[in-house]
Order: structure tokens, then C-alpha cells, then sequence
């Protein structure tokens, strides 16, 4: 095998190379940012659960009321970097829930408002995330 024909196949070698390397870099880097977003939507429920078990510790006081709780949850958010979640209460407001019963505070946000990548028409991201959390009101 002379020279030539030894450089020609290694030329051959270096393009289909090249080629694989086009086709497979693409589907690579999606996985890689599929994997990052949906870490990011993990990171996100997490600190919702977090903001709603801080929101049903505040309304199982018994001085409770919708508009403390609520802005005990926001606060909470805001040291996370969420800015806009829907807090909302069952069976109803902090102030009406007799003591011994159990209030649940549920946040909720939209992931198009709090997605990372901004991914949603590639992979299978949710609408809107959620925490809860319930505690007994104290008398």
C-alpha cells in the first residue's frame, strides 16, 4: 500500500467523521439541555413545596389571615427568584378555618413564566407546577 492511497482513506476516514460528528452534535446538545431543564423544573417544584410549607406553618397560627400568609409565600419566592405564583387556600381563607382543622396552602405557578431553556415545544414540560402543604390551625 503506497502513500497515496494510505492519505486518501485517511481523508475519507476524517470526513465521515466530520459527517457523524454534524448528525450526532445536535441530538447530543439537545439531551444536555433536556437534562438542564428539567433539573431547573425539579429545582422549581422543590421551592414551591418549600414556600407552601412555610405558607401553612403561617396559617396554622391562630392570628392568621389570607393576607399575611400570602405575603409570608411571596417573600419566601422572591429569595428563590419567583416572582409570580398563585397562592391559594383550602377549604378557604386562614382567618375562617376553626382551630383543629386542617388548612391547606397550595402555590402554584405557570412554567412558561419560570422555565429555564425555554424548551416546552421540544420536550414534555408541564403547564403549571405546584407545592402543598397542610397543617392543623392552632387555637
Amino acid at each position: 500500500m503506497n502513500h497515496e492511497s494510505r492519505t486518501i482513506r485517511s481523508s475519507r476516514r476524517r470526513g465521515i467523521e466530520s459527517i457523524e460528528l454534524l448528525l450526532g452534535l445536535p441530538v447530543l446538545l439537545l439531551v444536555v439541555a433536556a437534562g438542564i431543564e428539567y433539573g431547573w423544573m425539579i429545582l422549581r417544584s422543590s421551592q414551591l413545596d418549600h414556600a407552601a410549607r412555610v405558607g401553612a406553618r403561617a396559617a396554622s397560627l391562630a392570628d392568621a389571615d389570607g393576607i399575611s400568609v400570602t405575603a409570608r409565600v411571596n417573600q419566601t419566592l422572591a429569595a428563590s427568584g419567583i416572582e409570580t405564583a398563585f397562592v391559594d387556600f383550602l377549604p378557604g381563607d386562614p382567618g375562617s378555618i376553626p382551630s383543629g382543622e386542617v388548612i391547606t396552602v397550595v402555590v402554584s405557578l405557570d412554567y412558561s413564566d419560570a422555565g429555564l431553556l425555554g424548551l416546552g415545544s421540544f420536550m414534555p414540560l408541564p403547564d403549571t407546577l405546584a407545592g402543598r402543604a397542610a397543617m392543623v390551625r392552632e387555637p
